[in-house]
Formats: C-alpha cells, structure tokens, sequence
C-alpha cells in the first residue's frame, strides 16, 4: 500500500468514526476504482451497515474475502449483516467459521449469542455470553445482554444482578440503570433510585443517556406513590427522546387511507392464494394494551409455543408498500403473488418453538391483517385492546428498545391511536368474528370464562394450568414480562385518571 492510500485511508477512518458514512462511502467508491483493496472494501461495508443498507455490505465483505481469504473481520461482519437481515442460517454460518479460525473472536462469540437469544434458544445464549466474559470481564454490554436473557426466562434476581456488575464497570451505562427499573420495587430509600437521581443531577451525559434515567426515575417514583414527581421526569424524558427522532406526522394517517383504497379494489375470495396458517396464532394491537399477557396465557396451553415480536410482515411489507416514508401501491401486486407463507415458514423454522401452534406477538400486524388473512386464512387473529386512556398513559411512562417519534409526543401519540382505531374497524367490519377482539378490562374481571374464550378460539382443548399461567416458564421478551409472570391485578385500571390533572393534553376527553 502506497503511503499516499495510507494519508487517504487514515481520514476515511477518522471520518468513520465520526459517522460521516455518506463522505466515506463516495470516497471508498473512488479509490476503489484503482485500488482493489481489502481494507476499502470491507471499510465500505460497514458504511453501509451503518446505513442499513445490508444486502449492499455483504456484496463488500463477500469482495473483501475474496482479495485477503484471511480477513476476519469481513467474515465477521459478513455474519452480521446477515443476522441484521434475520437470515439467521447464513448468520450463524459465516460467524462459526471466524471461530474456527479464531475460536476467541469475542464478537463474533456475542453475536452467535445474540443470535441464539433473539430465536429463543436461550440456554445457548447464555453459554456463548459466559464465554465471552471469560475473554472479557469489563465489557459492560455483554452483562446487559446476559442479562436480557435471564430476564426472558423469568430469572429476575439473576438478571438484576448482571445488569448491577455492567452498573459497577460503567457507572454512566445509563442503559443498564433503565433496564434495572423496570424489575425492581423502589421505595424512598432505594439505593438505586438514589443512584439515578443523584447521576442526572450532577453528571454531565449525553441526550440519549439522559432518557434512560428520566424514565428509570419516573418508574422509581411511581413505585414510591409520588406521582407528581414522576409525571415531572415523564415529561422530561418524553420530551427529551421526542427531540432526539424525526417522524412525519402524515405517514400513519396515509397509509390508513392506501390500506383502504387498496383493499376496497381486491377480490379477497380470489387472493386466498392457501389453505395454511391453522397453525398460527396472531396477537396483535398497540403497544401496553395486553398482548402480553394473552401471549403469556395461551403458551401456557402444552401444544402453543411463541416466536413473540418477529415483525416478519411488516418487514416484508416495508419491502412492498414503502418508499422513503411514503405509502406506494406499485409493488403490492407482487408481494400478493409471493411465497410470503412458505418464506414465514422457513424463517420460524429456526425459532426454539417446536410445538403444533407457533403465537406471533407482532404488535404492528394490525396494520396488516387482510393480508395476513390472504397468506394465512385459516390463521388465528386475536387483537387485544383496553381503556383508550390507559392504554396511553402505559405506553407514555415506557420508553421502548424500538424507537418511534409517535411514542413520546402527546398529540402524535393520540393521532396514531386514532389511525389504529380507524384501521381495526376496518377490518372488523370486512373480516367480522375471524378476529378475535379481546378487552383487557374483561380478562380482570372475568378471568376464567375470558381464558376459556381465548383457547376455545385458538381450536385447543381446554387444560386447567392455563388459568396458573404466571407459573409458566416459557420465554417472554417484552417490557411487559414482569407483568405478565404475576397473578392478575386491577391496579393498572383507570390509572390514567391518577395523571389527567397533570397531563391534561395527552388524554382523550369523555363524550
């Protein structure tokens, strides 16, 4: 490598590190040209990663490979961008292959565990995360991980103590001071929540580190009954994580609006293009309205597992339907001709669910659910939903791993639930008792006849231990497990009439 390619490489990397993945990507592109290098390729690669743009990466670290065979790095990154493509086979592939050159590639080992953990296999998980503390003691994410994954097998105390050691190495890993507030019980005296108030206070943290402890605090003064402090630092951090995301307030309005114009042309007897999907079960509706719990019911059942949140539709529909945030049609035709059934097939297949009904908890599939009826028509579709009022305030104390502008602004948060209201009754009225429509409140007030409704709807024999649900030890992995491994309660009814004095504006007004 001549010196002048080292000078240009060197500030390529500097301008990596400072996420000017555009500049670097037309400069590698450049260079290549006259340079077939290993470095730029794989440098490229990661450019692209980092601008989502996968299938685009791994053409680079397949280039990078073949120039320099030895390249660990690239096949690495080779597994990843497959992993972030949730083509898990060819994932699990290329990172196995660095660990047979490098059997202590500590990224490779926690993305092989990350793997194993995001498809439920969380024995696996764990072991690949014990090997890399070996190599690793200090690296605060890995016990955040080991964590998550503790906490999804309803090993609380043990998750709470990873996320404590990650606590001890970094202090300021805000993240893992958030993740602790939603497993524990403070009260004025806790130690962590001490610890949170007095980090916000004095330490200097960026935006995003912020948050964490806004909502790790609000939850902490909540638990303690002091609600006006707790809505001060919900305010602070809806506010702050607001800030932090763009969002055109248009989008959800519109692709209501092109769902119905759409549908309304097709002849939905003729698109039936299967007879599959009685095997499936399909939880949908918004976030915090109880999906969760009916998940964790029904894998009760011995014949029910769950692949919990896939978003394997609404990632084939983004394919499909938009383009840069705009709602398209051009392309639907083509996915209403696809194998989407046998492809949904393939990609379970590699879940730890091995039982003769597979529950999909994907939120978001009410958006979806003509076509989910058209891939899958004798599918089940249950779609739970609560107080409009609570179900707000629930989803404005939570700060979520996946990140939506809507979720944090009181008068978007409103506009998307009234798009989400508008496209249920939708397909109510198109698709009438195929849906299973589940109210939350009902379920607390009439446990056992609600549950018996929820497996006779899903064609399952009746088993008693569906009622001790809280006892299951299957796998759950959302912000609501710790909810959902507790008995029944009452106490999240009405809540929101606690905060409406408050929060004036977040809440819908009685008729």
């Amino acid at each position: 490598m001549n010196l002048d390619l080292k000078k240009e490489i060197q500030v390529l990397i500097n301008k990596f590190k400072a996420a000017e993945y555009i500049d670097v990507v037309n400069k590698c592109l450049v260079l290549l040209k006259n340079n077939n290098n290993d470095f730029l390729w794989n440098l490229l690669g990661l450019c692209y990663q980092n601008l989502f743009q996968y299938k685009k990466s791994i053409d680079c670290f397949e280039n990078t490979i073949k120039i320099n065979p030895k390249n660990i790095a690239a096949l690495n990154n080779l597994g990843i961008s497959y992993k972030n493509l949730r083509d898990y086979k060819k994932a699990e592939y290329y990172l196995t292959k660095v660990l047979e050159k490098n059997p202590n590639y500590l990224n490779a080992i926690v993305n092989l565990a990350n793997i194993k953990n995001d498809t439920f296999y969380f024995k696996e998980a764990i072991d690949y995360y014990d090997q890399a503390l070996k190599i690793d003691t200090n690296n605060s994410l890995i016990y955040l991980n080991i964590a998550n994954a503790y906490q999804s097998i309803n090993q609380v105390e043990k998750a709470k103590d990873y996320l404590n050691k990650a606590l001890k190495i970094d202090s300021l890993f805000t993240l893992a001071d958030h993740k602790l507030s939603l497993l524990e019980n403070y009260n004025s005296e806790s130690l962590h929540l001490k610890s949170m108030i007095e980090k916000i206070q004095k330490e200097k943290l960026a935006d995003n580190k912020k948050v964490n402890l806004y909502f790790g605090i609000a939850k902490g003064y909540e638990d303690c009954k002091n609600y006006d402090k707790s809505i001060d630092y919900l305010k602070l951090g809806n506010n702050l994580q607001r800030s932090l995301l763009t969002y055109n307030r248009k989008f959800y309005t519109n692709l209501t609006k092109k769902i119905k114009s759409l549908f309304s042309t097709l002849n939905l007897e003729n698109l039936k293009n299967s007879s599959k999907g009685e095997d499936k079960i399909f939880i949908l509706g918004m976030p915090r309205s109880g999906t969760t719990l009916i998940e964790k019911i029904i894998s009760t059942h011995s014949k029910v597992s769950t692949v919990s949140e896939t978003n394997f539709i609404s990632d084939k529909m983004s394919k499909y339907f938009y383009q840069d945030e705009k709602v398209r049609l051009s392309g639907i035709h083509n996915f209403l001709n696809s194998n989407i059934n046998l492809e949904y097939d393939n990609f379970i297949n590699f879940y730890n669910s091995k039982n003769e009904k597979i529950i999909d908890k994907t939120l978001s599939n009410f958006w979806y659910i003509g076509f989910i009826k058209i891939f899958f028509p004798k599918s089940k579709i249950i779609h739970s939903y609560r107080n409009p009022n609570d179900n707000i305030l629930s989803i404005y104390k939570n700060l979520f791993d996946t990140h939506e502008a809507w979720l944090y602004n009181e008068d978007e948060l409103k506009e998307y639930f009234k798009s989400y209201q508008e496209i249920m009754l939708y397909w109510n009225n198109i698709y009438g008792d195929q849906i299973l429509s589940f109210k939350y409140e009902d379920l607390i007030e009439k446990p056992k006849e609600k549950i018996q409704d929820l497996i006779k709807f899903c064609d399952l024999e009746w088993e008693e231990n569906c009622l001790n649900f809280y006892n299951n030890k299957n796998p759950i992995k959302t912000l609501s497990v710790n909810q959902a491994n507790k008995p029944l309660y009452k106490t999240s009814i009405k809540k929101s009439e606690l905060y409406q004095a408050k929060l004036p504006n977040l809440f819908f007004k009685s008729s």
